[in-house]
């Protein structure tokens, strides 16, 4: 199997967090809501601790799990917290570039845990990710 880039390694993982925020905004429920916290967790775990990050992270959760609640019980406006989302999404991927960008090859390890099962590529088509391993492990 031959290693990713830490470049690689991350574009993977954004590529995954804009398609379950799509969905999101969309319709989607708890279910993607999770596999977003996963991700998010993921990702978190592949950098070096980084304040701005951390807290663009807990931003977009906030505003997905504000669309995901509000969707559920109906409340409105619906449009506003689906901006909020794509602007926090938005937040997210600029400080996560910014980030990345100072953890050199050297420091790019192999990844365990959460981590190793997004080392096969994830289909470019597909709208929600399989993370079905996760969902068996928390039960």
């Amino acid at each position: 199997m031959a290693q990713k880039s830490f470049a690689e390694t991350i574009d993977e993982r954004l590529a995954a967090i804009e398609r379950i925020v799509a969905s999101l905004v969309e319709d989607g429920g708890q279910e993607d809501l999770r596999d977003l916290r996963v991700l998010l967790i993921d990702v978190i775990g592949l950098l070096k601790r980084d304040p701005g990050v951390e807290a663009s992270v807990d931003d977009l959760y906030a505003a997905a799990r504000s669309v995901v609640v509000d969707r559920g019980v109906g409340f409105q406006p619906l449009a506003r917290k689906q901006r909020l989302l794509r602007d926090a999404r938005q937040r997210f991927h600029d400080r996560l570039l910014c980030a990345a960008s100072v953890v050199g090859p050297e420091e790019y390890r192999e990844l365990y845990g959460a981590a190793s099962a997004w080392s096969r590529p994830v289909d470019a088509g597909a709208v929600r990710v399989d993370l079905g391993w996760y969902r068996k492990l928390s039960a």
